[in-house]
C-alpha cells in the first residue's frame, strides 16, 4: 500500500489550489487525485471572473470572504506565472454589473451600500460604486450601449481570467514543488481508522493518508455518505456561449458578457435545476443571447459558434463550505462555487487550516454544519 501525509481527493480548481497550498506549507508528501472526467470538469463552464461584487447577499461573510480573496489576487497570479511560466491571461481592469430601468439600478445602489457595511464591519473596503449610463458609457466608449442600459454598478478592483490556464498553472506549480498527481483514477471509497489514519480506495489499488481533503464536487457525496456526513449541495446548470472573433472593444469584463484575450465574446449567466444533465437547450441560449444584446446591441451582428454546459457545485445560502468531519478530524470537505475567485484563498488561507498551521477568523463560518437546522 502507497502513503502519503496528505491526500487530495479532487483535482479541479479547488483540489488543485489546495495542494500547491499544501505544498508550500510543506505538508510533506501530497497526492492529488483526479478522475478527469471532461463532463464534470467545472472549469469547463466557470466564466472566469475573478470577482467579488454582488457576492455575499444571503451570507455577508461571504461577502467579506469575497473581498478579501480578490485583494490577493494581482499578486497571487504575478506569483503563480513567475513560479509556472504559464499566462493565465489575468486582466485586472475592474468590472460592471449593468442595470436595465431605473428600478434595477435603485436594487444595485442599495445593494452596494448594503454590502460597503457588511465588509466595513471586519475592516475591508468595498470599492465599488454607481455609474449613470453616461458615466458607464464613457468607461467602455469603444461599443455601444442598448438602448435599456440606465448604468452599472463598477469597481476597478476586479478582472477575469482563463480559467482552464489558471488549472493548469496550479497543477504545474503543485508538481514543481514535490506533489504527486495522479489522473485518470477513480476513489471509490475512504475509510478512516482507529490510529488516525485513512484508508482511500480506487480504481488502482489502496493508498494511506495522515490527512484527506475530500474536494471532487458532487463525486463528494457518495464518498462522504458512508461516513454519516451529509454534505449539503446540489447541482446547479450552467450554460455558456461563444463568438466570432471581433477587434476587442470590450475594456472591461461583465457579470453575463466578457471578451477574451483572442477577440471571441463569452456569454453566461443561467441557472438550472437540471440534476447532472449537462446539455445545451435552445431556450436557456436564446435567453442569454436576448439579454446580452440588450445590453450590447453589436452582439446581434456576431455569429455564436459554440455552446455548452456544464454543473455548478452549489451550497443551498451560495457560500463555500470548508469543514471538517465531527468525531474524524482528519478528514476535510471543500464545497464550493466561484473556484476562480476564491482561488488565492484556498493556497494561502485554507490549506493553512488544513493542516492546523494557522485558522483565518471568518473560517468557522462556513462549516457544513451551518445547514443542520
Amino acid at each position: 500500500m502507497r502513503s502519503a501525509d496528505v491526500i487530495v481527493v479532487g483535482g479541479g480548481l479547488s483540489g488543485s489550489a489546495i495542494a500547491l497550498g499544501l505544498m508550500r506549507e510543506r505538508a510533506g508528501k501530497v497526492i492529488l487525485f483526479d478522475e478527469q472526467l471532461p463532463t464534470q470538469r467545472l472549469s469547463r463552464g466557470n466564466f472566469g471572473l475573478t470577482w467579488f461584487m454582488c457576492k455575499g447577499a444571503k451570507h455577508p461573510v461571504y461577502a467579506q470572504w469575497s473581498r478579501l480573496a480578490c485583494r490577493q489576487w494581482p499578486d497571487f497570479a504575478a506569483g503563480l506565472e513567475a513560479e509556472t511560466g504559464y499566462d493565465i491571461e489575468l486582466e485586472w481592469t475592474g468590472g460592471a454589473v449593468h442595470a436595465l430601468g431605473e428600478a434595477e439600478f435603485r436594487a444595485h445602489a442599495e445593494s452596494v451600500e448594503n454590502l460597503k457595511t457588511v465588509c466595513a464591519r471586519v475592516g475591508l473596503d468595498y470599492p465599488v460604486r454607481m455609474l449613470d449610463r453616461a458615466e458607464f458609457s464613457d468607461l467602455i466608449p469603444e461599443i455601444a450601449l442598448g438602448e435599456e442600459v440606465t448604468g452599472a454598478m463598477y469597481t476597478p478592483e476586479q478582472g477575469h481570467v482563463n480559467p482552464l490556464k489558471l488549472m493548469a498553472a496550479l497543477r504545474c506549480a503543485f508538481q514543481k514543488r514535490g506533489g504527486e498527481f495522479i489522473g485518470a483514477q477513480s476513489v471509490s471509497a475512504v475509510v478512516p481508522h482507529a490510529n488516525g489514519h485513512v484508508t482511500v480506495k480506487t480504481s488502482r489499488g489502496d493508498y494511506q493518508c495522515r490527512q484527506l481533503v475530500v474536494a471532487s464536487g458532487h463525486g463528494s457525496i457518495r464518498l462522504l455518505a458512508p461516513l454519516g456526513e451529509k454534505l449539503h449541495i446540489y447541482p446547479q446548470r450552467g450554460q455558456l456561449m461563444v463568438t466570432q472573433r471581433h477587434t476587442r472593444v470590450l475594456a472591461i469584463p461583465m457579470l453575463s458578457v466578457r471578451q477574451t484575450p483572442d477577440g471571441t465574446f463569452v456569454i453566461g449567466l443561467s441557472t438550472e435545476d437540471t440534476a447532472l444533465d449537462t446539455r445545451v437547450t435552445a431556450a436557456a441560449m436564446k435567453s442569454q443571447a436576448r439579454n446580452a444584446i440588450r445590453l450590447f446591441p453589436l452582439l446581434g451582428t456576431l455569429n455564436w459558434v459554440r455552446a455548452w454546459g456544464a454543473i455548478r457545485v452549489m451550497t443551498p445560502d451560495g457560500a463555500p463550505t470548508y469543514s471538517r468531519i465531527p468525531g474524524i478530524e482528519q478528514i476535510t470537505v471543500v464545497a464550493l462555487h466561484s473556484a476562480v475567485s476564491l482561488a488565492p484563498l484556498a493556497v494561502n488561507i485554507v490549506a493553512p487550516w488544513i493542516l492546523g498551521i494557522r485558522e483565518h477568523e471568518l473560517m468557522h463560518h462556513f462549516r457544513n454544519g451551518r445547514f443542520n437546522v
